[in-house]
């Protein structure tokens, strides 16, 4: 085992001794350590000397202690506010198309379609919102391993859901299709592009799942995945209106958002933590 090996191992053990055992934040928190290493040794500073750098940016055990007992009753403000508008957000999508529902407008086939793939893109672009406030926290200098385990724990919980729905909603769609158009698919815009959004996001669930990804990487897929939403909901709606997305201002607009966004996120900023 190298020294700094060593040293990561004997930090693992402050932590474990000053009471945060839980896998999934001490995971989280080396994690955190390991890229801030990374970062400092790429610019030519000696192992030894990053590793306590990247340690005092963490912060003391004890303090890092109080701060994630401070998580683990109450979510972040702004995990916590975005949620709530998710959920009323769903709930309002849920009414409407219960109404449509008890009129006689839709069939139960298509509400569950509808439903879903609607819920679906929504939560896709809760992610997206987790990732634009990770690249606020970069830039504004207010990022610390509480409130980035905070948004983690979030998308890690949401993108699996949104990929549960998406792909519910795309499955349950071609069903209704099959049974009133008796193809599976016919090539419709909106078909592509919930074919085009299931793909990206089981995408993430594997690098999720199986790669040693960071933060940074998810967070900005994330906010691809809000982009790629943009266009298989509001852009294939254009067309199949007969307007053409590249005259659909509003489209324009929150694309160009979001490539802001990214671009912030792939540029280098100071990621010293604040209290």
């Amino acid at each position: 085992m190298s020294d700094l090996d060593q040293s990561i191992a004997e930090w693992r053990r402050r932590m474990l001794a000053a009471g945060i055992k839980t896998p999934v934040p001490l995971v989280e928190l080396e994690n955190h350590l390991r890229e801030d290493m990374d970062h400092l040794r790429s610019s030519g500073m000696p192992d030894a000397q990053a590793f306590e750098i990247a340690v005092t940016r963490l912060g003391k055990s004890g303090s890092m202690q109080t701060e994630f007992k401070k998580i683990g009753r109450m979510p972040s403000d702004f995990v916590g506010l975005m949620s709530f508008i998710w959920i009323g957000t769903t709930i309002w999508i849920a009414l409407v198309l219960s109404g449509r529902l008890l009129s006689g407008k839709l069939s139960f086939l298509l509400f569950a379609h509808i439903f879903s793939l609607s819920a679906g893109y929504l939560t896709v672009f809760l992610t997206g919102a987790f990732g634009i406030g990770y690249v606020c926290c970069r830039w504004f200098r207010v990022s610390s391993p509480i409130r980035i385990q905070s948004l983690s724990r979030a998308v890690f919980q949401f993108s699996r859901l949104s990929a549960g729905l998406v792909v519910a909603g795309l499955l349950l769609g071609m069903f209704w299709s099959e049974e009133n158009r008796g193809r599976y698919l016919t090539g419709d815009p909106r078909e592509i592009g919930a074919l085009c959004v299931a793909i990206w996001l089981m995408a993430m669930w594997l690098i999720q799942q199986f790669s040693q990804a960071s933060n940074r990487i998810i967070m900005l897929l994330c906010i691809g995945g809000s982009m790629n939403v943009s266009l298989a909901w509001f852009g294939t709606g254009a067309l199949a209106h007969g307007h053409g997305m590249t005259t659909f201002w509003p489209l324009d607009v929150l694309l160009g958002v979001h490539f802001l966004f990214l671009a912030m996120g792939f540029a280098p900023a100071n990621e010293t933590a604040k209290a």
